[in-house]
């Protein structure tokens, strides 16, 4: 069962990844550079990319609403493209 699950939490990531990529490109007229969105921010950063407060961002992290990377025992990076997946989608749910 937890397998099952991991499994479909991985399709919506890459699903969602994919989807964070076509609008990066489609904003930037193709301009974007792939290793640009796949750079890992750390929390200050992703706070203030998302424009939220660096609490926010912890607390998410924390309750893993929101996706990261894990650096070592302690610590936790974000990517760009993750973190623009996460911000669609939640828009979506707030307009439907």
């Amino acid at each position: 069962m937890a397998t099952k699950l991991k499994t479909e939490r991985g399709r919506q990531n890459l699903a969602a990844r994919s989807e964070a990529l076509k609008t990066a490109l489609h904003a930037t007229g193709g301009e974007t550079k792939i290793r640009e969105l796949f750079q890992l921010l750390t929390a200050e950063a992703a706070a203030e990319f998302l424009a939220l407060d660096i609490g926010t961002v912890r607390n998410l992290t924390y309750r893993h609403e929101i996706p990261s990377v894990k650096i070592g025992t302690r610590g936790v990076r974000y990517r760009v493209i993750d973190l623009i997946a996460w911000s669609e989608q939640r828009n979506r749910l707030a307009l439907e």
